[in-house]
């Protein structure tokens, strides 16, 4: 016959037993539950940030620089002529040449315009009314000077060696200043150089930006159309 305390024990014995399988059955009845006994998974690296590369567009997209103006013809200035065209030839003697044709270049009281340049890029011509030259201009690098080798583009300090009894340097507007070698035989200037500087701030490397063959006068570099 069993005894009261030996009943007992084993009631209990059997509770804790159903407890602790309750408890083992009991891990996480949520599947969206995260099971903490579980060690955390390694976090996914986040996203690198793309290093940053220069595009090229292709050569049909790129600007394209501007040519290169073509030099002038290597026509040689002297003293009230450039080249075979002289100061002072009448329209006949400058029909003759072949240099010459009828129009303005860019101003409408121009007559006449070098063939070579109808735009009067780098030559200019200025006439009297009966069409006889009395200016001529060189304003693009090409023509230089028998003497000294001087072209557009060279420097006072050049200018200055070559012609030593030049003029001082005299304003001639838009921030441009002239000068002038005088002469051999009678002083006057029959050849005159445009400086790309006030008078005043002329140094030995400020470039010469027009040249010019008169009759004797001063050139007319601010021609006003």
């Amino acid at each position: 016959m069993t005894s009261p305390l030996t009943r007992r024990t084993s009631t209990l014995t059997l509770l804790l037993t159903l407890g602790l399988t309750t408890l083992a059955g009991c891990g996480s009845d949520d599947p969206d539950e995260p099971d903490m006994s579980a060690p955390a998974a390694p976090s996914a690296p986040g996203p690198s940030t793309p290093a940053t590369t220069a595009v090229t567009p292709p050569a049909s997209e790129q600007p394209t620089p501007p040519a290169p103006a073509a030099d002038l013809p290597a026509l040689v200035i002297r003293p009230a002529a450039i080249g075979d065209a002289q100061v002072g030839m009448t329209r006949a003697e400058w029909e003759a040449t072949g240099l010459f044709a009828d129009g303005a270049a860019i101003c409408a009281g121009e007559l006449i315009h070098w063939k070579d340049d109808p735009d009067g890029a780098g030559l200019r011509v200025l006439t009297d009314d009966d069409a006889t030259i009395t200016q001529l201009w060189v304003t693009a690098p090409g023509p230089v000077t028998d003497h000294g080798d001087l072209r557009v583009g060279s420097t006072y300090g050049e200018l200055a060696a070559a012609f030593p009894d030049l003029t001082e340097p005299v304003d001639d507007g838009f921030d441009q200043s002239s000068v002038y070698p005088p002469g051999e035989e009678d002083g006057l200037p029959y050849l005159g150089f445009l400086l790309d500087a006030p008078a005043d701030d002329v140094t030995a490397g400020t470039p010469i930006s027009a040249i010019a063959v008169t009759g004797g006068e001063p050139a007319y570099f601010q021609f006003d159309c």
